[in-house]
């Protein structure tokens, strides 16, 4: 191979992405890290790829030019809750808080600095390669 080419398949994203990271969340105010880890997809895992296809199919099967705010923070939602593998050390009100598919769609929904730091997460493909 040439010296000044670079061959792309050397990241293979999908497959890193697919495997997910660890998140270690931040205290909101001081940047500290909590023990509480959420383990993720990235956004080039095919779990993410299909649920933004879908929808989009969606949206545009119902002929819906225009999406309300809410619609879009339910949208981003359900691409973070397909990308969510597990919790570790999450308690709410005291109570152990499980990974199901509720609690997760409930958590991003209620904890919008939780969001906030999945989202920054799955936007950067760094935290995704070794």
């Amino acid at each position: 191979m040439p010296k000044n080419v670079f061959d792309v398949a050397a990241f293979d994203l999908k497959a890193r992405s697919e495997a997910g990271a660890p998140l270690s969340l931040r205290h909101p105010k001081t940047g500290e890290a909590l023990p509480a880890v959420i383990w993720l997809q990235g956004e080039d895992a095919e779990n993410y790829r299909k649920t933004l296809r879908a929808q989009i199919d969606r949206q545009i099967s119902e002929r819906k030019l225009d999406l309300t705010a809410a619609e879009l923070e339910d949208r981003l939602i359900e691409r973070l809750a397909a990308i969510t593998q597990r919790f570790e050390n999450i308690v709410l009100d005291g109570v152990q808080y499980d990974d199901t598919p509720a609690n997760i769609r409930t958590l991003y929904r209620e904890q919008l600095w939780i969001r906030e730091q999945v989202v920054a997460f799955v936007e950067d493909r760094a935290n995704f390669l070794p």
